[in-house]
């Protein structure tokens, strides 16, 4: 909302607002936005997958192996030798219908972080979806009734209208490429545009309300990259766990980035291949390793794309960089 960076400090938080509700996408179908405008393209390394994990809408619990040390942080005992007690990380939040664990794979500090920015991503940007797709997460499903509707543009303005004609819609950033695997700034943070799918959204039932115009929920870019990097991280440990190789997004995730405080880099190692077209799809979500090569180097990487059968765009994070990389001519 507004123009990028009018103060030429980072931009966080975005919202995409539908000033005429004649603009929405009809029920059940995707769109992007915005559509005008100049941008600069970006040289891009190129992506090899090598295995796909896919998602589909009926929630299926499955467990990996073990583990046995933290994901993030590499321990398996404090520092006076103590095994300390891992717990199991869902790959990708479970309240998002997704069940697939890595036991005895995080400890309580680290926990402590990523639980916190998928709590407030559920809440701030994902929880009428959960609703209006029934997603079971630890608790069932979500027990809320009603949700504030942003009818506010650059400030927030809330209404609230009966469930059953909330207008629910998906909205996903979709992201230049990240600067390890491309020419882009380190320090860029804008993304590129939104893709937006209808699940609900009824402009007659609106018009009763008397609403002319809304917003999408604040998307956090910061703690949306986190969530990002940690679906593709903990997954990419499990399948390259016998290679020896360095992280690159471990400490981004269990780094804790207070709400409305300013943050670099994190479009460094997640954002979209733009020449790396997205296939129809009818899974919910997928996650697939394999190798991104930019200039001569070649990294460990993983795509993540979450509501897939929504056609939402690929994110594309690069994973560790090997002892001995790969060299290309």
């Amino acid at each position: 909302m507004g123009p990028p960076n009018p103060s030429g400090k980072t931009s966080r938080y975005w919202k995409f607002g539908w000033f005429n509700p004649n603009a929405l996408p009809p029920i059940g179908k995707m769109d992007y936005q915005p559509k005008e405008g100049m941008f600069r393209m970006f040289a891009e390394g190129t992506f090899r997958g090598e295995h796909q994990e896919s998602f589909s809408s009926i929630k299926n619990k499955r467990k990996l192996s073990s583990f046995g040390r933290c994901v993030y942080c590499g321990r398996h005992d404090d520092a006076d030798g103590v095994p300390l007690k891992l717990t199991s990380e869902h790959i990708i939040p479970e309240y998002l219908g997704a069940g697939l664990e890595l036991p005895e794979a995080s400890c309580s500090d680290c926990q402590t972080v990523t639980g916190e920015f998928e709590r407030s991503l559920a809440e701030e940007m994902f929880d009428p979806i959960r609703k209006s797709y029934a997603f079971p997460g630890k608790d069932g499903v979500l027990k809320k009734t009603n949700f504030p509707l942003d009818v506010g543009f650059e400030t927030t303005q809330h209404e609230f209208i009966p469930l059953i004609h909330y207008p629910t819609i998906l909205v996903m950033p979709h992201l230049f490429p990240a600067s390890s695997y491309s020419t882009r700034p380190k320090n860029s943070d804008d993304p590129f545009n939104f893709r937006m799918y209808n699940i609900n959204a009824d402009l007659e039932q609106l018009k009763k309300y008397g609403i002319e115009k809304f917003s999408s929920q604040s998307v956090d870019l910061v703690r949306f990259s986190q969530m990002i990097a940690k679906i593709a991280h903990v997954y990419a440990m499990h399948y390259f766990k016998t290679e020896s190789f360095t992280p690159t997004v471990a400490d981004f995730i269990r780094t804790n980035y207070p709400p409305a405080t300013p943050a670099h880099g994190h479009f460094e190692n997640v954002g979209s291949l733009w020449q790396a077209k997205d296939r129809p799809s009818t899974n919910l979500h997928e996650i697939e390793v394999g190798r991104i090569t930019w200039g001569n180097e070649t990294m460990l990487a993983a795509r993540v794309r979450l509501f897939a059968c929504c056609e939402m765009s690929s994110y594309y994070v690069t994973i560790g960089k090997t002892a001995a990389a790969s060299q290309v001519g």
